[in-house]
Order: C-alpha cells, then sequence, then structure tokens
C-alpha cells in the first residue's frame, strides 16, 4: 500500500496535506490510498523512540490527507483494494483494472461511476476490486 498520512510534528492536524502521485508509461499494481496510521504503542518519549517508525497504516477516507492519482500516457494502475482518493486523472491512452477475473467499481461522492480513459473525477473516490 502506498500511503500518505499527516498529521505529525512538521504538518499539525489543521493543516492540509495533498499527497499527488504521477505516473509516466508506469504499470501500478496495489492500494493507493489515503490511510489512518496508528502507532504500535500508545505512548513514544526517550526511551522508546525507536517506536515512531513502528505504524500500522490502514485504508480510510482522506480527512485531511487527500491523495490525488494522475496516470499519464501508457500508464496502468492495477487496482487490488479499497483505495480512498480525492483525485484521480486517467490519460486518453492510460488504464485503471482489476486484476485477473475480479471487477473494478468505482464510486465518486457515494455514486456508482464508470472509469474512463481521458476522465477526471474530484471529491471522495472510491475504487473497488470485487
Amino acid at each position: 500500500m502506498i500511503a500518505f498520512t499527516p498529521p505529525c510534528a512538521e504538518y499539525p492536524p489543521s493543516t492540509v496535506i495533498w499527497a499527488p502521485f504521477t505516473y509516466d508509461d508506469s504499470t501500478v499494481q496495489g492500494v493507493i490510498s489515503a490511510t489512518r496510521a496508528k502507532h504500535r504503542v500508545s505512548t513514544i518519549d526517550s526511551s522508546n523512540f525507536y517506536e515512531l517508525g513502528e505504524v500500522t497504516n490502514t485504508a480510510q477516507a482522506a480527512v485531511n490527507n487527500g491523495v490525488i492519482v494522475q496516470l499519464n500516457s501508457g500508464s496502468t494502475w492495477t487496482v487490488t483494494g479499497a483505495s480512498y482518493l480525492t483525485k484521480l486523472t486517467v490519460a486518453a491512452d492510460a488504464a485503471v483494472r482489476a486484476p485477473g477475473d475480479t471487477s473494478l467499481t468505482m464510486t465518486v461522492i457515494g455514486s456508482a461511476t464508470a472509469i474512463a480513459a481521458g476522465g477526471s473525477y474530484s471529491g471522495a473516490i472510491l475504487p473497488t476490486v470485487g
């Protein structure tokens, strides 16, 4: 999973962060999503500072961590699970698909929406594999 999960010390909760993922003539497989990061322990101080990097990321709708995916010419994204995005742009010769014999559906702000080459979508976007 590719994840971007503020807030952190550099970006407080009131800061809106956009994570752009731009692919040119690329093949991508997996989940690209906003996430919730949870540390393994509830309190981190100088005695266990090494725990800062120990987090579990769980895909969830974007709160203050928008995720922008731009598939430029020749790119293909094979979605393998629920991916919460805030913007998706698919070039005319790019594709978003599901693996193997599975199907791919997408909602945009809760409404079923077909994914089309040359399309651009904004809002709460959720491609899912079924």
